[in-house]
């Protein structure tokens, strides 16, 4: 991790201000043009530069593995292209387009000569622009990207007869004349069929922003072995050729290997089925064949499952937290120990929201200590401010943040201590991890999930509040279900913070 630079001679920089100044990988030097990137903290507070440096050196990292994959992108669009097949469809569809738009009612007499002369085609002097846009237009809609000169070159002359021979088709219907055109016979009625590599779909889906992590977040580190073995059952790596057929035989396939009908649904189907749909949006795409297949076996959700800690699983992991800790694991671990189911417990925030927590992330705002959880820590990738539970104030919580704060170091984790893994596993991912170790192992809690129990405790016990269902969806990160109102207005800190004391009568 580096660590912050105040230039000793400005040269253009701001004088005092703390900068970072991170090497360029050498598999991104030609895309970046550089060997090392220089960018401001803007703060001339060591303690301030150390905090933000964190983030700043994350985000030039997913700045280049960005432009990484969109020259890899640039780069597989410009080999796919139309073909020959290809042009002589896209005409035949072209000719029955402008004949079926007027042959329903052409017109007849003085009013059916238009298609005459339409159909004659006079040259006139913007002619030649007009068809070379119109050309241009037409194969960037149905080749999904701009095309080049000498395609458009070759289309022209198919495009004019199109127009040319949907025109006579028309003025011949004026006549009562609908019988087939002996041209569209010759043409193809279909398009050679696109070949779309699935890998490289996925790593298309994987590329989109809002796909957390990119292509080494979870999502990608999670379904990548999916991918590689549906390739691998199916014997080839085209998207187009995959049929629905193809689609239920892979279900049946592993279900047959003994995997769980939850996980073929939520796991091994839908990684294919999202990529399909990826591609269908982007108009390279028919049709998504495993759209509506289905997993018979699937557990349906019952409302008496627990999910959450009971009363007795709570009060063990708490009690285990002020308990002493061993003089063998780090600072940060007896930390996180200490601490964050703590924070789990007063707010039903996800383990990974809290893990990755800086000292900056704990703000006074109102008069109100809160958790500013950034888009970027996020599942929803959206900002939310949830307020410091008293019972935390009481425990003397901010002063370790402050404490944290004056050596510039993250909350539960150390940067120092990173071994270069890759960003599909953060730091703050590996500090839940051990979490979740430690309630199973060693405090021997393990019919709940050992990080998520908190938040089906949270909402459980929220129930029993007078807590408004959108501010509850709010704190705890959910998709609001209160319809369009919910979504106008700001949450206000402080009607945030009056639920911390679990009063149930609402406050004045």
């Amino acid at each position: 991790m580096p660590t912050p630079i105040r230039p000793k001679k400005a040269n253009g920089k701001e004088q005092n201000v703390y900068w970072i100044r991170k090497k360029v990988p050498v598999r991104y030097r030609a895309l970046v043009g550089k060997t090392e990137v220089w960018r401001s903290l803007k703060t001339k507070d060591r303690r301030t530069a150390n905090e933000r440096i964190v983030a700043e050196s994350i985000k030039l990292e997913r700045e280049w593995a960005d432009l990484a994959l969109e020259a890899k992108r640039d780069s597989k669009a410009s080999a796919v292209g139309l073909t020959h097949q290809d042009l002589y469809a896209i005409q035949r569809e072209t000719h029955i387009r402008i004949r079926d738009a007027h042959s329903a009612e052409p017109g007849s007499g003085f009013g059916a000569l238009r298609w005459h002369a339409l159909a004659a085609d006079p040259d006139g002097p913007d002619e030649e622009e007009a068809l070379d846009q119109w050309a241009r237009e037409v194969l960037t809609r149905e080749g999904g990207h701009p095309p080049s000169d000498a395609l458009i070159a070759k289309f022209k002359p198919l495009l004019l007869e199109a127009r040319r021979e949907g025109y006579k088709d028309v003025a011949r219907a004026s006549k009562g004349d609908y019988s087939e055109n002996k041209k569209l016979v010759e043409l193809p009625k279909t398009r050679s069929k696109p070949k779309i590599d699935i890998m490289e779909a996925f790593e298309l889906y994987c590329g989109q922003p809002r796909i957390k992590g990119g292509l080494d977040g979870p999502t990608a580190k999670r379904w990548r072995p999916v991918i590689e073995r549906f390739i691998k059952w199916i014997k080839h790596r085209d998207l187009a050729r995959v049929t629905p057929q193809d689609a239920v035989r892979w279900r049946d396939y592993m279900i047959g290997q003994g995997i769980a009908p939850k996980a073929v649904r939520d796991v091994w189907l839908a990684a294919p089925r999202s990529i399909a749909t990826h591609m269908l949006n982007a108009l390279r795409l028919e049709i998504n064949p495993f759209a509506g297949i289905k997993v018979e076996g699937v557990k349906a959700w019952k409302e008496d499952d627990e999910r959450g800690f009971d009363p007795e699983q709570a009060l063990k992991i708490l009690s285990a937290t002020v308990a002493t800790p061993s003089h063998l694991i780090s600072a940060e671990t007896r930390a996180a120990r200490r601490w964050v189911p703590w924070i789990c417990a007063y707010t039903g925030a996800r383990v990974n929201e809290i893990t990755s927590l800086l000292p900056s992330d704990v703000q006074q705002i109102l008069g109100h200590w809160c958790f500013v959880l950034r888009p970027e820590i996020t599942k929803g990738k959206r900002l939310r401010r949830v307020p410091v539970h008293k019972h935390l104030l009481d425990q003397k919580f901010i002063v370790y943040v402050e404490a944290r704060r004056k050596l510039g170091k993250p909350l539960f984790y150390d940067p120092v201590r990173a071994r270069g893994g890759k960003g599909a596993n953060p730091q703050w991912h590996k500090v839940a991890e051990r979490l979740g170790e430690w309630v199973r192992d060693t405090l021997k809690i393990t019919d709940v999930q050992p990080n998520h129990g908190w938040r089906h405790l949270w909402r459980e016990i929220v129930r029993g509040t007078n807590m408004k269902p959108e501010l509850c969806d709010y704190m705890c990160g959910h998709e609001s279900k209160s319809g369009t109102g919910a979504r106008y207005g700001k949450r206000k800190v402080p009607v945030l913070a009056w639920p911390s004391s679990r009063d149930s009568k609402c406050p004045p």
